[in-house]
């Protein structure tokens, strides 16, 4: 018998869970959490591609081999569909981001349904940092000569010598 005023919320899942209906709870949680729509679109995004690879079983069957393998699928056999056309392989930091939105997910799954996080046996992906290449003084210069003929440039060029702004 229910007391008035007295509500019982059921957060556990009873009985199995597709991943899919797992990846809609996770959306709504990442947009609570406030994450701006590209981000939570990249989330709902990459785990749609990997569902797709995987298959929408229960989300208490995912093991960390098959995350394993889907990392490593990605990494040797996965030809990505690019609008300008290029095959070439995913770059490792875009594997590490992978990982990322997997561990991510499976870290609220695991809070949120009480299962066993199949991420724990996987680190991260490594990836070295591109180099960034310094400018030549010849390319600072020309980008100085665009902002004389700018004129948002020249606003704050001017704003910055009334109060003597460097």
């Amino acid at each position: 018998p229910k007391q008035k005023g007295v509500f019982a919320m059921k957060r556990r899942p009873s009985g199995s869970m597709s991943i899919n209906k797992a990846i809609v709870g996770f959306v709504n949680h990442k947009l609570a959490e406030g994450l701006t729509d590209r981000s939570v679109s990249s989330y709902e995004r990459l785990l749609t591609k990997w569902v797709i690879h995987t298959g929408d079983i229960d989300i208490t069957q995912v093991a960390c081999q098959d995350i394993r393998s889907y990392l490593a699928w990605l990494r040797t056999d996965y030809q990505p569909r690019r609008f300008n056309g290029q095959t070439h392989p995913l770059s490792p930091k875009t594997i590490r981001n992978i990982w990322v939105t997997l561990a991510s997910f499976f870290k609220w799954a695991t809070m949120e349904f009480s299962i066993p996080n199949p991420m724990d046996g996987i680190p991260a992906p490594r990836f070295q940092q591109a180099p960034v290449k310094a400018f030549v003084k010849a390319e600072v210069e020309l980008m100085l000569k665009a902002c004389a003929y700018c004129v948002f440039c020249s606003v704050i060029r001017s704003y910055s010598k009334e109060r003597n702004i460097v």
